[in-house]
């Protein structure tokens, strides 16, 4: 009989290196590559006084302006405790403004302060950097391969197409994020 590592894995795959298919793998690679690229994008920000959730809220709050809550939890990916706490974090250190608008007293509204912009480009630096080193021995073809790969398995993570639009950067909100972006 054979070893579970000489059988393919649950999407028919045969295994690569005799423990994983491939499907597998290419997730297993998803999850080690982004913990090692956080562990290199914390201790870059570290010395600016973020982390990399901080940055993260920072980004897309300065990437699509105004936002709500549920917009930075979309963008960012935090889990909603977490997301608040990181926000509470920026509005005590005066780099974002929480308003609540008149007409809908239930939505909260973040800005960036002054202090939150020139903070957020600093740390843009960083993560242009990180990335960069990380990627400049791809060729074109490959980056262009991979972000197309990674756009057919978010089509099928997120199935509403305008929330798969706005994640994408493809929707006119997000545009001026994407073409304030080195390498643009």
């Amino acid at each position: 009989m054979n070893s579970a590592a000489d059988m393919p894995d649950a999407a028919g795959d045969e295994a690569v290196g005799g423990v994983l298919g491939l499907t597998d793998y290419i997730f297993h690679l998803f999850a080690v590559v982004g913990r090692h690229r956080e562990a290199r994008l914390e201790a870059g920000l570290k010395s600016l006084g973020l982390n990399l959730t901080r940055y993260r809220a920072l980004s897309v709050v300065s990437g699509i302006g105004p936002c709500t809550m549920s917009e930075l939890a979309d963008f960012t990916a935090v889990d909603r405790t977490t997301l608040t706490r990181t926000v509470d974090q920026l509005v005590e250190t005066a780099l974002v403004e929480r308003t609540t608008p008149r007409e809908d007293r239930r939505q909260v509204v973040l800005t960036l302060t002054e202090a939150g912009r020139e903070l957020c480009q600093r740390s843009m630096q960083v993560i242009f950097s990180v990335n960069g080193e990380l990627t400049t021995d791809l060729p074109e073809t490959d980056k262009r391969a991979a972000a197309a790969m990674l756009e057919q398995v978010l089509a099928q993570l997120v199935p509403e197409p305008a929330l798969r639009e706005r994640l994408m950067l493809r929707d006119n909100r997000t545009r001026g994020w994407v073409s304030r972006q080195p390498g643009k």
